[in-house]
């Protein structure tokens, strides 16, 4: 297992880039109104003191958003709200993730 580092548009959810020293076959849609989907992880990476995991990070004009991030049967989804409205991002969100 690896770490890797992926940006996902809010527009769209593509992917925008990934930085991986890893495995690289990672990709990301958008599935509805602030829900994200990103393919080929093997979740994100824990948080101390398992591991050194930083989660999500997120443009300064969007960081009064949640995010909710849940992992199952292989598929990573990102969950935006703001003000407990389903919340498109008007920039980026990257997340720390486990790849291959």
């Amino acid at each position: 297992m690896a770490r890797a580092a992926i940006n996902i548009v809010g527009e769209t959810g593509a992917k925008f880039d990934l930085t991986s020293l890893g495995g690289t076959d990672v990709d990301s849609y958008r599935s509805g109104v602030g829900v994200y989907c990103v393919t080929g992880t093997l979740g994100m990476v824990p948080f101390p003191p398992l591991d050194q995991g930083w989660g999500y990070s997120l443009h300064p004009s969007e960081d009064t958003a949640k995010v909710d991030i849940a992992f199952a049967e292989g598929l990573l989804t990102v969950t935006v709200t703001m003000d407990g409205e389903p919340y498109d991002l008007k920039t980026m969100i990257t997340l720390h993730i486990m790849v291959p």
